[in-house]
């Protein structure tokens, strides 16, 4: 693999001419365009192209058009007469070629600034159209975002739009924030970071306009997401670019290129990943694969595996603090030899593959019940979590406190929000006990609704994921003595037990029977600890007796509190210190 680097731009044709093609634009004020990735049909036998547009787009392009002839002729007051080309360009395109519904209307001018067309067209809309423009937001250039233009904004036509010059970009070798200068559409489209991204819609000629002279056909022949420009170098210029690859190639089931697989797979790319990109946007783009329209994720986290890329998505602590079990090796801090680590987590992302792979079968399983009163569980959060199982035995150290690592990955290594911290760590606490669940067949008994009732309780709105998890587990584990389908098939009927024999889901959220003072008052106990042990002793027997009356219940606890007394010699206090402790 090679990961050598040149600082200078790579060559592209600089006067190149584009592939253009003729638009018959059909308008449907109710929007023809459909979801999906396989429409071929736009692309007509004339080499001619058929894009379905709203109403409210073709309005807008009419408006454009009318104010670049105002502007041209002088009648814009306020501002001299100029000639500029616009052009809708990159993924509004793209959707409109493959038959989708967009709302992402970016407009580039080939010779002044966002900033300035938007309120030449704010004036011209007022003066000539009598229409009322709102607030011209400006959005500056912020490359962590993949914003490397600053962008003016603004509502035309009930359409959000986004105005900025054509680009030209240069990068320094140690930033991703590039110089940025107004380009020619043959600087802008190799600049684009891949070729379906780099078509254009020119609203004077009502052409598309491909100046890669590709992007066409590897959206609709060729079936690749490919860069304009050597792949490794773009990169480069923006790591961030391996992500949005992967999430386009899943999105519009398309298939990366083979020059695009190996930059991605570049220990240098991983490194500029690392460096260059903030954990926020990664966990955005991440984000963009798990869930959404069009999300694919068990393909996208799959591909993030196969190119060797979750070491870069899921960051892990320092080394020198992880402790626990990885791929049946026990580790210590400052004892594991960094060498020998990057093996093992190698090994641990071949198997989160495999993790992955198993998960859809479990989940077809499980929703196969189509009961639409239970609990509905994150898919998202389940396909993280099946990702990350490898590393679910290692711990670090942190501020003198020992924390589960999965912790790190979800919090740290892709900001996720604190409720996906809580929520994937409650999985990883409790999911061994499922484990157990699941090794035996489900009976009706006290004891199995009570321990079962209790686990759902602790994982809550996230029991089926940890079912799944602990599914995911066991099969990993019995995959080489051929007991796959025996443990895909006990996962489902556990499921369908809890649900539906055991009535089990949404018991965290029963009330209970007496509350804490009514507690107080029927057995005269001080408040304190001893309550709460009560309140506990209370919670179990509602759940062991779904069908108890409240007369029960107190009958039980009174009970309860005499046999403590006759067998515990201790005041009520110590009796509770003891149990709790």
């Amino acid at each position: 693999m090679n990961d050598s680097y040149s600082g200078n731009l790579p060559e592209y044709p600089k006067n190149a001419v584009p592939i253009v093609y003729p638009v018959t634009l059909i308008v449907d004020p109710e929007s023809s365009c459909q979801s999906n990735n396989n429409s071929m049909a736009s692309l007509l036998e004339d080499n001619s192209l058929r894009l379905s547009l709203e109403s409210s787009e073709r309005n807008l392009f009419d408006c454009i058009q009318k104010a670049c002839k105002a502007l041209a002729e002088g009648r814009v007051e306020g501002y001299p007469a100029k000639d500029v080309q616009v052009r809708v360009a990159g993924g509004w395109v793209r959707d409109k070629v493959l038959g989708m519904k967009s709302d992402d209307v970016d407009i580039a001018l080939d010779n002044c600034t966002g900033e300035e067309f938007a309120n030449c067209l704010k004036t011209y809309m007022q003066l000539f159209e009598h229409e009322t423009i709102g607030r011209i937001g400006v959005i500056a250039a912020n490359p962590d975002q993949s914003k490397h233009l600053e962008t003016a904004t603004m509502k035309v036509c009930g359409i959000e739009v986004d105005f900025s010059n054509l680009r030209h970009e240069a990068y320094a070798d140690d930033s991703r924030i590039p110089e940025i200068v107004i380009g020619t559409p043959v600087e802008d489209s190799y600049r684009r970071d891949f070729t379906i991204n780099a078509l254009y819609y020119n609203v004077h000629t009502n052409q598309v306009e491909d100046w890669t002279r590709r992007g066409l056909k590897d959206l609709l022949e060729t079936r690749l997401v490919t860069t304009p420009l050597d792949a490794h170098h773009t990169f480069r210029d923006d790591p961030l670019r391996v992500l949005r690859a992967i999430r386009f190639a899943v999105r519009f089931g398309m298939e990366l290129s083979d020059d695009l697989q190996e930059a991605c797979m570049s220990t240098t790319i991983h490194q500029e990943l690392h460096r260059k990109v903030s954990r926020e946007r990664v966990g955005k783009e991440l984000e963009g694969m798990l869930s959404g329209k069009h999300a694919n994720p068990i393909n996208a986290l799959q591909l993030i595996c196969r190119l060797n890329l979750a070491g870069s998505i899921f960051c892990l602590p320092a080394e020198d603090t992880i402790r626990g079990r990885l791929c049946s090796r026990n580790l210590e801090p400052f004892k594991c030899a960094s060498e020998e680590l990057s093996v093992l987590k190698a090994d641990a992302w071949e198997e989160s593959r495999k993790c992955i792979q198993i998960l859809p079968s479990i989940l077809r399983a499980l929703r196969g019940d189509n009961n639409s009163n239970l609990t509905v569980f994150d898919p998202r959060l389940t396909y993280l979590a099946a990702t990350i199982l490898p590393f679910g035995k290692l711990e670090y150290e942190e501020k003198k406190k020992t924390k589960p690592i999965v912790e790190f990955m979800i919090r740290e290594g892709i900001k996720f929000k604190n409720k996906d911290v809580i929520a994937v760590k409650t999985v990883f606490e409790h999911y061994e006990k499922m484990v157990q669940l699941l090794q035996v067949e489900p009976e009706v008994s006290k004891a199995v609704r009570l321990q079962t009732g209790l686990l759902l309780r602790d994982t809550r709105e996230m029991w089926v994921t940890t079912l799944a998890i602990a599914a995911v587990t066991l099969i990993r584990q019995q995959e080489q003595v051929g007991e796959v389908s025996t443990f895909l098939e006990r996962a489902q009927r556990w499921y369908s037990f809890i649900a539906s024999d055991l009535n089990l889901d949404g018991c965290w959220k029963l009330k209970p029977i007496l509350n804490g003072k009514e507690l107080v008052e029927l057995l005269e106990i001080p408040r304190g600890p001893i309550v709460g042990i009560y309140a506990q002793e209370q919670t179990e027997w509602i759940l062991m007796n779904p069908e108890g009356t409240a007369e029960e219940c107190r009958e039980h606890l009174t009970m309860v509190k005499k046999k403590r007394e006759n067998e515990l010699p201790l005041s009520e206090l110590q009796v509770a210190k003891k149990i709790h402790r």
